[in-house]
Order: C-alpha cells, then sequence, then structure tokens
C-alpha cells in the first residue's frame, strides 16, 4: 500500500472515481443497447466534459474553503500526447565523459539486474529533475505536462515499474491511478506488443472495478480506520484484476527485464535531444 518511489504525484479518490465510473457507464450503455459507434461517441465526450466541470468546481470549492488557491487541472488522468512535446524545459547538461563512462562499464551481454544502464538514466536523467523545476510547476500533473514526450514515457516506465515490482499491476492501479492510460500509450509506444495487449486488458479490469476501487481507497487512506481493515481494503482488490498475472508471469523475469530496460534505453539515447540540456 506504501508507494515505492519518492517522487509522487497524488491524486484524491473522487475525480479518478467519477471520471472512470463515467467511462464505465457509457461502455455499459453500448453493450446493452448497441448504439451505433458516432452515437456512443457523442455521448462519451458529454460525459467527460460534465466530469470535468463537475470536479473543476469540486476542488475550487474545497480549496477555496481551505483558503488556498484553486487548482487549475481538472481530473488528472495523464497522457504523453497532452502538452509539451519537444521543448527541453527541465534537463540536466549533457555531459559526455558520463556518457562514456557508461559505454565502457555497462554491455547488455552481461546485464545486473539492479545495476545497469536503465537505472543510471533513472538516477542521473529523471531523478535530478524535481530540484531543477522546484518553483516552476502548481501541481504534479502541471509537472508532467512540461514534460518532453521522451521525459514522460520514461516516467510512466519508471512508475509502472516501481509499482508493479513492489506489489504488482494490482498495485499500480491502486497507488497510480493517473498513470493508467499514459502507460497503455508508453507500451504503444515502445512495445512490446505482448506487454501492451496484456496490459490493456488488465486496464479494462480496472475501468470495471470503479466502484469497489473508490470504496477501498477511501477505507485505506482513512486514518480513522484500525490498520489491519485499511490493509484488507487494499488486498482484497487483487482479485478484481485477474489479468495481472498474466503480466506478472514474465515481468519478474530477469530475461523480460533485460529486453524492457534495453529498449527503454535505446528509446532516451535515440532521442536524447529530449532528455539532456547541449
Amino acid at each position: 500500500m506504501a508507494h515505492k518511489k519518492s517522487y509522487a504525484a497524488k491524486i484524491s479518490a473522487n475525480p479518478i472515481y467519477e471520471a472512470i465510473k463515467t467511462i464505465n457507464r457509457v461502455m455499459y450503455i453500448y453493450e446493452s443497447h448497441k448504439m451505433k459507434l458516432s452515437l456512443l461517441i457523442v455521448i462519451f465526450f458529454l460525459a467527460v466534459a460534465a466530469s470535468a466541470f463537475i470536479y473543476k468546481i469540486y476542488r475550487n470549492k474545497n480549496f477555496k474553503s481551505k483558503g488556498e488557491a484553486p487548482i487549475a487541472s481538472s481530473f488528472d488522468f495523464y497522457s504523453i500526447n497532452d502538452g509539451n512535446q519537444t521543448q527541453l524545459i527541465y534537463a540536466p547538461n549533457y555531459n559526455k565523459e558520463w556518457f562514456d563512462e557508461l559505454d565502457k562499464k555497462y554491455s547488455w551481454d552481461k546485464f545486473g539486474l539492479y545495476d545497469n544502464r536503465y537505472f543510471e538514466y533513472m538516477y542521473n536523467l529523471f531523478d535530478t529533475l524535481p530540484a531543477l523545476a522546484k518553483g516552476t510547476y502548481e501541481t504534479d500533473a502541471d509537472f508532467f505536462s512540461k514534460l518532453t514526450r521522451g521525459q514522460k514515457v520514461f516516467y510512466s516506465t519508471l512508475v509502472f515499474g516501481g509499482e508493479v515490482d513492489n506489489g504488482g499491476v494490482y498495485q499500480f492501479f491502486f497507488n497510480r491511478p493517473e498513470f493508467c492510460f499514459a502507460a497503455l500509450e508508453t507500451f504503444q509506444e515502445l512495445g512490446p506488443d505482448t506487454l501492451k495487449q496484456d496490459y490493456e486488458k488488465c486496464l479494462n479490469e480496472f475501468i470495471g472495478m470503479a466502484d469497489s476501487y473508490a470504496k477501498r481507497k477511501t477505507i485505506a487512506n482513512d486514518p480513522g480506520i484500525n490498520m489491519e481493515k485499511r490493509k484488507k481494503a487494499f488486498a482484497d482488490g487483487y482479485k478484481d484484476i485477474p489479468s495481472a498475472k498474466t503480466i506478472e508471469d514474465y515481468f519478474y523475469n530477469e530475461e523480460f527485464k533485460k529486453m524492457f530496460y534495453k529498449r527503454v534505453v535505446d528509446y532516451i539515447d535515440k532521442n536524447l535531444n529530449q532528455f539532456v540540456r547541449r
């Protein structure tokens, strides 16, 4: 239940619940009445717009009552397609000597599960960004939107991998629902197709459990409820995403990790101008 990452985007359970529930209701209407696709699309966007409007009122009212500035964003589902794409706003300076040392130190033929180029990139190309960005963004969603597309992709792999390694695919959805669509987009961009397809099944199951997710999230985050009940509320949700086991059966495998980390590293090397300032 605890977050593994030190830098975590926090999100209220209420907006996630409302937004996912809206999508779920639309899909239910479609399945029940077999509406034409064009009509479904119109209803979907009207529903999303209504959810965003209601949520904005909710958030602004909430913050106003506390004497704080309202948050400008609506519900914080992240997308690698939103916001900045190519402008390098936050980035460390390019260091040729450092990259040369990485070339000498690491080889995919001699792969270390916890000591490899992927983690070196995490420490130096991403973990340095919050300090560089300090004082320049209002919310975690704002920070995400200002990243380059490549940084968004890398961030999404780090969040997904950290949560799944710590507690499985369900824990990722429970702790970091704001990344649920960004992760799918990331796997579409990076591959492999197997991970994308298996994750999409899990995502559909997560959307289908909107009601139970919201209730469990409320209980798990309530300090007035004893710890055993809070832990149980979290753990009971594992059964709602049965397809998670398909991913977990290979995601913890060292050969898969090597392949996946190499894909991410190759992607960063190919788009290095989105990660370092020259």
